[in-house]
């Protein structure tokens, strides 16, 4: 972080997958100003190809926003756990694939503004059907979807997820260098 913490006024909330605190934070300019912090492990999110032209993706029902949304697979890093780890993890959980080969596109903040999550974003190939194995707190259905279409899904808002827009756009436009 570029500010170092001052004082910890504390923590409003601590929960399972996130913790919210209150920190004064000194800017680089000298400025101190409160800060609010959302504490999260991390997660991870898989672009799962069939093949050259064929992504699998999950149509999930999002509480929160009360409604379905199709998302790359995707999950909260567990204490102690390799991001990669957690990728196959994830993918299996929620569609059932196993990876032959997985590839690690790139990382980045997903909320910097407010969250520390770091979201590590995967391509999975040379996929083998198995058995899902859903949380208790996830619905949703598998779909493979044509990778050309999944950008017209993107244009057309169909695809509102900002973790699964980043992953499929670079993969499109870097697959020369991710494929190699």
């Amino acid at each position: 972080m570029n500010g170092a913490v001052v004082t910890v006024s504390g923590y409003m909330y601590r929960g399972r997958k996130f913790s919210v605190r209150v920190s004064e934070r000194v800017f680089p300019s000298g400025r101190r100003a409160s800060v609010e912090i959302v504490e999260y492990a991390g997660a991870v999110a898989v672009l799962p190809l069939l093949d050259e032209n064929n992504a699998v993706l999950v149509r999930q029902y999002r509480p929160v926003i009360g409604s379905w949304i199709y998302e790359v697979p995707a999950g909260t890093l567990t204490p102690g756990e390799k991001p990669d780890d957690c990728a196959l993890r994830e993918l299996e959980e929620e569609t059932g694939y196993r990876a032959g080969r997985l590839v690690k596109m790139f990382e980045m903040y997903t909320a910097p503004g407010y969250s520390t999550e770091m979201l590590h974003s995967y391509l999975a190939e040379g996929l083998v059907q198995g058995e899902a194995s859903l949380e208790e707190d996830e619905e949703l259905n598998v779909v493979v979807v044509p990778l050309d279409r999944t950008v017209e899904m993107i244009r057309k808002n169909e695809i509102r997820d900002g973790k699964t827009i980043a992953t499929i756009l670079y993969y499109i436009e870097n697959k020369s260098v991710v494929k190699k």
